[in-house]
């Protein structure tokens, strides 16, 4: 979307709820939000939590939208909007959630002149459920097809291309005069039923070599990440192997006592016409951070106990075991390449139509 084309999809927008617009100019514009708007747009749920706690009368939000920051003086707070802004996901979702459903008439000036002269009697308006799919084949890639089938709930049969017809037509939320609705012969689960059988048909008709394509993608990555494991695990053998034989090697030395080392004394030597005088121990934690020194050092200077390795419980810190991690990263590429197929209805409608829709 370009700006002007986001300018217009918020002006129908807030035209939809009737919002208030302060200023409107052609570089921003300026509306105060009404309270379902606030709501889902405003981003302060703890204020309105508050008003209809303790029932306070309601502060409507100013807010202000720049198409052109370019054009716009210092003088002119606001925010900017653009396709991708946060705020345009916001409106995107607050329309969504608002104009999922709903319910239609057509209504057009030239029709009753153009019934001729029986125009004062009741004319009929023919019931029809409208909704837009969309169909994704998903891989590790991903194709979307888009329908816009309708049934007629009077003369059960579906259309394709049903919402460009509507486009074309002038629709409103009241019944025009001297009209009258057709009762539905076919329920909605019905009509639903037809729908779904037509869009499984859609399905059925598709290519599926994406599918063939994708499931050789995850055999090639599953014997690359087998192969991966198969020479991991060798090379944990080989290194397993060569540290029990040193330390068979260690074993078989034997050192004379009187040279072993306390591993825990630090010996130094000194000439011995010098006076080497005692290092005063830091007294608290603390100091030992301060000068740099080790706190295992300070605590056996202090006796403090040391808890031994075999009494922590070590199982937060465990380190996956290559068996583990195979196991995730193959469900990770099952969950990337294995082909599957998602229908979602975008959004739908009840439409009462005097003209008909062509049937192919």
């Amino acid at each position: 979307m370009n700006q002007q084309e986001v300018r217009s999809y918020i002006e129908r927008y807030f035209a939809a709820f009737s919002t208030h617009v302060v200023e409107t100019h052609p570089h921003y514009l300026t509306v105060k939000l009404p309270v379902e708007v606030d709501k889902d747009i405003g981003n302060r749920p703890f204020y309105w939590s508050w008003v209809e706690k303790m029932n306070l009368p309601y502060q409507p939000m100013v807010l202000t939208f720049i198409f052109q920051p370019d054009q716009v003086g210092t003088d002119i707070r606001g925010e900017q909007i653009h396709f991708g802004a946060q705020r345009l996901q916001q409106i995107f979702q607050s329309a969504a959630n608002h104009g999922r459903f709903v319910c239609m008439y057509e209504h057009h000036p030239a029709m009753l002149s153009a019934l001729g002269p029986g125009a004062r009697r009741s004319n009929p308006l023919t019931p029809w459920l409208g909704l837009n799919v969309k169909i994704s084949l998903i891989c590790d890639k991903k194709k979307d097809l888009l329908l816009y089938l309708g049934v007629n709930l009077y003369q059960p049969r579906v259309v394709h291309n049903f919402y460009p017809f509507l486009q074309r037509l002038q629709l409103q939320p009241s019944i025009p005069a001297y009209y009258y609705t057709q009762a539905q012969t076919i329920s909605l689960g019905q009509a639903v039923g037809l729908l779904e059988q037509e869009i499984n048909r859609v399905i059925q008709q598709q290519d599926s070599r994406w599918a063939t394509e994708a499931r050789e993608r995850l055999h090639d990555e599953l014997e690359i990440l087998e192969a991966y494991y198969a020479e991991l695990a060798l090379r944990e053998q080989t290194k397993d192997e060569a540290e029990q034989s040193d330390e068979t090697e260690e074993e078989a030395v034997n050192i004379p006592v009187e040279e072993a080392v306390d591993e825990n004394r630090l010996v130094v030597e000194c000439p011995e016409d010098k006076v080497v005088e005692p290092v005063a121990l830091p007294t608290s934690i603390d100091e030992v951070r301060a000068g740099g020194g080790r706190l295992l050092d300070f605590l056996r200077a202090h006796s403090i106990p040391e808890t031994p390795k075999s009494k922590i419980n070590q199982g937060e810190w465990k380190k996956s075991t290559p068996q583990e991690e195979k196991k995730r990263r193959m469900e990770e590429l099952r969950w990337q390449y294995e082909p599957r197929i998602e229908v979602t209805m975008i959004n739908g409608g009840i439409f009462y139509l005097h003209n008909m829709p062509p049937f192919h």
